[in-house]
């Protein structure tokens, strides 16, 4: 061939246009690598909209919406501004690539991998030999350096090929994980853009020893030991107290629409509150408020009234009111949610542990009575992924709210 005809068919080739154009509808898999060079993988689903694109994350039946989606030229960016974090990246023709970026003081990155892919028939798993199946509760026994820690507790369950579970931690559990197990190892995942796990677990001799690890750090490595009764994981109520038992919980904060609002406000008067300290970049907050604004529509009639307390990453007023916008949008949201400002030391300090002994972690949610005084406090929140415990913690909520309206 004529040395300036191959050059000239070589850079028509070469330009973007006549490559396959990013698809904007459908399914795509890909795998994030993580700092001890695991591959967690992903699936999610795009589709086009208005004024852009909208997608979800998908986690065996769960979809966990994409909060922004960005698309120009050959460039696809998903924002996570709650978690402060995105994934950007580029199409070459046939595969999405780049890095997910979580912004901090010490921003870090991931780089990942995500190809178009049709929804035709995984094939089904090895079989599972008699006994292996990995089905039910266990208690998760974590080494340390001060001895055994065996207050997380897991559940698995099998549902046609697939294998799902999760583990329960005092404070939450850690999501709905899917996948397969083959023979006697397990493999699980969970992505959803600020959650990405990858479970591994293998049956040796009478036990099942397992890794998870995360996007960053050091896997965490445990032993499952089978139990035909786990008690219940949720810290007991009393770890979390008022300093002054007799005294009213004090807040403010701002709205998504810039109003400020405290404790004293003329709509918090001569109610049953429940105050939910929370984060909208937290997973076991994103579980517990479909649950609140279920009470709050329910119960708002007879005198209750819910306020999410939110602690945020960034202490940027405006990323906080855009954060808290799109958090009330995803669930429906009527009640009201008050930024509090950052996660910073000194601000947790100064509202929250000024007040509370024991302080934690989120979510805190907090039950009064219509004179302001603290009757119960709730540690952490068990979401859907942990089945029976959900449905209990529901009927637990549901309970407390009654009594407190009587």
């Amino acid at each position: 061939m004529n040395i300036f005809r191959f050059l000239f068919l070589l850079s028509v080739l070469s330009i973007p246009g006549c490559r396959r154009q990013m698809p904007v509808s459908g399914n795509w898999t890909g795998t994030m690598t993580t700092g001890e060079n695991k591959q967690i993988p992903f699936q999610f689903f795009l589709e086009p909209g208005s004024p852009g694109p909208a997608g979800y994350f998908i986690n065996g039946p769960e979809r966990t919406p994409i909060p922004e989606i960005q698309i120009q030229q050959d460039s696809l960016t998903f924002f996570f501004s709650e978690y402060g974090a995105a994934m950007r990246g580029t199409w070459d023709g046939s595969t999405w690539r780049g890095k997910f970026f979580r912004y901090r003081s010490d921003t870090s990155w991931n780089a990942f991998v995500a190809t178009p892919t049709s929804e035709g028939r995984e094939p089904a798993p090895a079989a599972i030999p008699s006994g292996l199946s990995l089905s039910g509760k266990f208690q998760v026994y974590l080494p340390g350096d001060h001895g055994t820690d065996s207050t997380t507790t897991a559940i698995f369950w099998m549902r046609h090929d697939s294998l799902f579970g999760t583990l329960i931690a005092p404070d939450g559990d850690y999501g709905l994980l899917a996948g397969t197990q083959t023979g006697s190892h397990v493999s699980l995942s969970r992505f959803t853009g600020w959650q990405a796990f990858l479970l591994e677990l293998d049956r040796q001799d009478t036990h099942w020893t397992g890794r998870l690890a995360a996007r960053s750090g050091k896997p965490m490595v445990f032993t499952l030991g089978a139990q035909p009764a786990v008690p219940s994981t949720q810290a007991p109520s009393s770890e979390t107290s008022m300093k002054n038992p007799k005294a009213p919980l004090k807040f403010w904060g701002m709205t998504s629409s810039g109003r400020m609002m405290n404790s004293d406000d003329e709509l918090l008067r001569k109610k049953v509150l429940v105050i939910d300290i929370m984060g909208t970049w937290c997973h076991n907050c994103m579980d517990a408020a479909p649950l609140l604004q279920q009470l709050y529509h329910e119960f708002g009639k007879d005198g209750l009234v819910v306020v999410g307390l939110s602690f945020e990453i960034s202490g940027n007023p405006e990323t906080a009111k855009k954060n808290l916008a799109l958090f009330q949008a995803r669930y429906g949201l009527t009640y009201p949610v008050l930024f509090c400002g950052s996660t910073d030391k000194m601000n947790v300090q100064q509202r929250l542990h000024s007040q509370l002994n024991g302080f934690s972690g989120y979510p805190t949610t907090i039950f009064t009575d219509r004179n302001s005084i603290v009757k119960r406090i709730h540690i952490g929140f068990d979401g859907p992924g942990t089945g029976e415990g959900y449905q209990h913690q529901v009927g637990q909520y549901y309970e407390i709210v009654k009594k407190l309206l009587k």
